[in-house]
């Protein structure tokens, strides 16, 4: 009978610690709704330091800046990341191959350095897990569009790298490579061999190889902790003052949006919301629906047994909801071994994630337990390869952007979520498509695999061309914009009445 008390006792015990738990996270994603219904706020302009940053490329690009802020200009982005860097590039490629408007400015702010928000600040990783992002579109869209959501995801890969191949761009180091994700646990492993048979149904091009537990230690370096691996193919690339929005009685004719910043105003027709994350700051009407997220990186030194691929290979590992995601350098010259960027952990913070949904704050305060698992997962499935000759150099934190139904926002935005009408600034002879707001931003976390090709659209919808038949040209698809651009990405009501953040609550 004693025996039975106990087992009942402690049964008891397990219930009503589950229910303390789901009770604590039950209250602190309240907080984190509460949170993502205020404003962002301005970026740290003291962030923590980004492995990336510390030996940039183009030094004399980082603090570029034009002699003195123009009065007018035709277009405002706000924003120089890689969103930003697409928009501007598609719209103004647009305006070459029409012949028009060459005297229009295009101009681009930015609360920081140029480029130093999330795309410096993320994992290096041109990475579409096809079988998972399928699985994962298809719980809300037919089976044809989560296909098509999916393959612009994967076009990513040979835009970004025919890009940098055409420009020359060799500083960024893109790469095809092969990426093994890896599996701590059965169940997890054989859901995802399950989901990518699925999906081959849809995406006949995509080729994955399955390993088992044992063909994978010896495959790929890895130790017993791995249950099984898939492997396939992807890429790595080194990716690398602010404002407020007003509508004046009077100013420059045509010019109805003023754009205030530390230099002074801006007179423009167009501003474009390229701020990913804090894009909410400027859109109220956002908010609740796009929210920041503080995620974590850090830059690891292997050791010489590490298993060397010369900068070819990069990986996840994946267990239950959880992951974590890994690219490496290509190897220096007299180093056998590139640093690897390893990042992720997110559920593994003190409250699960849900503690860092909300955060803009990407300054010196770092999350500890989630420092713990990026800087300890690979030592931990690689050892006794992963050596003692390793070194952690860096971690940082960055903010990524959610949304409310896990895609990004694009396209020209209500005047009902900029709170900011213009009708009365437009001359009547104007076209309505000769002003406006406009946003490419809410990359999930997954901005690699987002945000350029989200802003070339946006670029091109900007332009007025998405109705003709293009070329395909270097980091660009060719054809129709409705081709290649599902349409489940663009802006509208109905979605962003529906896109809530609150929606999280079952993926956290």
């Amino acid at each position: 009978m004693g025996n039975i008390l106990s087992a009942v006792r402690n049964a008891y015990k397990s219930l009503f610690s589950a229910i303390a738990l789901l009770l604590a996270l039950s209250d602190e994603f309240s907080q984190a709704l509460e949170r993502a219904s205020q404003s962002p706020g301005l970026p740290n302009p003291k962030p923590t330091a980004s492995y990336w940053l510390q030996d940039p490329p183009f030094p004399e690009l980082v603090g570029a800046r034009s002699p003195e802020l123009p009065q007018t200009a035709d277009v405002a982005i706000i924003g120089s990341g890689i969103a930003g860097a697409a928009i501007a590039r598609s719209l103004l490629h647009e305006r070459r191959r029409r012949n028009t408007n060459k005297s229009e400015k295009v101009i681009v702010l930015e609360a920081r350095e140029l480029s130093s928000g999330a795309t410096a600040r993320n994992g290096g990783h041109i990475k579409c897990a096809a079988y998972d992002a399928f699985a994962q579109f298809s719980k809300t869209f037919p089976k044809d569009r989560a296909a098509a959501l999916t393959r612009l995801q994967m076009r990513h890969l040979e835009s970004l790298i025919g890009l940098c191949e055409s420009e020359g761009i060799e500083a960024a180091e893109a790469r095809k490579v092969e990426t093994v994700d890896l599996f701590l646990d059965p169940k997890s492993f054989h859901k995802a061999v399950e989901d990518g048979a699925e999906m081959k149904k849809w995406l006949l091009e995509v080729e994955i190889a399955v390993w088992n537990s044992e063909k994978a230690l010896e495959k790929f370096g890895v130790n017993g902790s791995v249950a099984g691996a898939l492997s396939y193919q992807t890429g790595a690339i080194w990716a690398y003052r602010f404002t407020s929005i007003s509508v004046p009685d009077s100013g420059p004719e045509g010019f109805p949006y003023a754009v205030q910043t530390a230099r002074g105003t801006l007179h423009v027709r167009h501003v474009v919301h390229a701020t990913n994350a804090f894009a909410s700051r400027l859109v109220p009407g956002l908010r609740s629906k796009i929210v920041g997220a503080r995620a974590h990186m850090s830059a690891q030194q292997p050791g010489r047994q590490f298993p060397s691929t010369g900068g070819m290979r990069s990986w996840s590992v994946v267990y239950g909801r959880g992951f974590d995601y890994v690219s490496q350098r290509p190897s220096a010259a007299g180093d056998p071994q590139g640093d690897l960027m390893i990042g992720g952990g997110f559920m593994r913070s003190l409250k699960q994630g849900v503690d860092q949904v909300g955060l803009y704050d990407d300054g010196v305060s770092l999350e500890p337990m989630t420092i713990s698992q990026i800087t300890g997962v690979f030592p931990a499935v690689f050892h006794p390869k992963w050596g003692s000759d390793t070194e952690l150099k860096q971690v940082w934190s960055g903010i990524i952007g959610l949304s409310g139904d896990s895609l990004p926002f694009v396209g020209r935005l209500d005047t009902k979520l900029t709170f900011r009408n213009v009708s009365g600034q437009v001359h009547k002879s104007d076209n309505k498509s000769m002003c406006g707001e406009w946003i490419a931003a809410g990359f999930v976390g997954e901005g690699m695999v987002w945000a350029w090709l989200c802003g070339v659209a946006l670029g091109i919808i900007i332009a007025g061309t998405e109705e003709e038949d293009v070329t395909e040209a270097h980091g660009k698809p060719g054809g129709r914009l409705a081709d290649w651009f599902p349409k489940e990405l663009l802006v509208s009501s109905s979605r962003v009445g529906s896109a809530d953040i609150a929606n999280l609550a079952n993926e956290m």
